[in-house]
């Protein structure tokens, strides 16, 4: 016992003499660089030249004065025209917002094409998510933009939760089963879960629209959509409860 005390009181002790002099070569260090700066700043000033009017010499042509004045309007100029033209391009765009979510929404619907392309064999897995990349990014900067407009909670939410379900379109698309783990859906099956997502997200951009006083545009083809929707989620009813069924077995 006697010796584990000494031991801790030699350690406290070097730890603190340690501490003692670190602070004294920190505060050593600390005033030699404030007189090293002090003296630096001092010189600067003393070596600075004193800024002076540009001279007039008599008999010289208004075009020699002009290039022997310094020129800093033209910089801010350009800086202005340049935020001017800026702020004209954000309110356009922010102006038709409601025409920017439609754009986004035919975007959208343009995955159905790829789709079905896919499950036709047209269009291989590669090819429907080089595409999907795109459709994302753009929906992205959409999401930004309709923030500027609309900077709510709800609405972030909901542009967010759009983005998810398309993204969710990625091949290959899989599920989950109790006993087998995931399985990868076919093209026919893949293409009933993709029209799914994409007519989710079709629903949120639309509800978004409306919210905001604007028509969504319904035409034919998205009516025809929906009746297509309706039967595919018949399909994929059954489909899942196949899928349970043959878990079980």
């Amino acid at each position: 016992m006697v010796t584990l005390v000494v031991l801790l009181v030699g350690i406290v002790v070097a730890v603190g003499i340690s501490a003692f002099l670190v602070s004294r070569m920190m505060q050593s260090y600390t005033r030699e660089i404030y007189q090293v700066l002090e003296s630096t700043i001092v010189e600067s000033r003393g070596a600075a030249p004193a800024q002076t009017a540009p001279a007039v010499v008599e008999g010289a042509s208004e075009r020699e004065l002009k290039l022997k004045t310094p020129q800093k309007t033209g910089v801010t100029k350009n800086e202005e025209e340049l935020l001017e033209q800026l702020r004209n391009i954000i309110n356009e765009r922010m102006g038709k917002i409601l025409d920017e979510a439609r754009e986004k929404k035919k975007r959208i619907l343009t995955l159905l094409d790829f789709a079905r392309g896919y499950a036709l064999g047209y269009v291989t897995e590669d090819d429907y998510n080089a595409f999907l990349v795109k459709v994302l990014n753009e929906l992205e900067e959409f999401k930004r933009l309709w923030l500027m407009k609309f900077p709510t909670k709800k609405d972030k939410e909901q542009l967010e939760l759009m983005i998810t379900y398309v993204s969710k379109t990625k091949l290959p698309l899989t599920i989950k089963t109790k006993d087998k783990g995931p399985i990868v859906l076919k093209h026919e099956e893949a293409l009933i879960k993709m029209t799914e997502y994409i007519n989710s997200a079709v629903s949120i951009l639309d509800d978004l629209i409306e919210k905001r006083g604007g028509d969504p545009a319904v035409t034919p083809l998205e009516i025809k959509l929906s009746n297509e929707v309706r039967k595919l989620r018949e399909k994929v009813k059954k489909l899942e409860a196949r899928l349970e069924e043959l878990s079980t077995i």
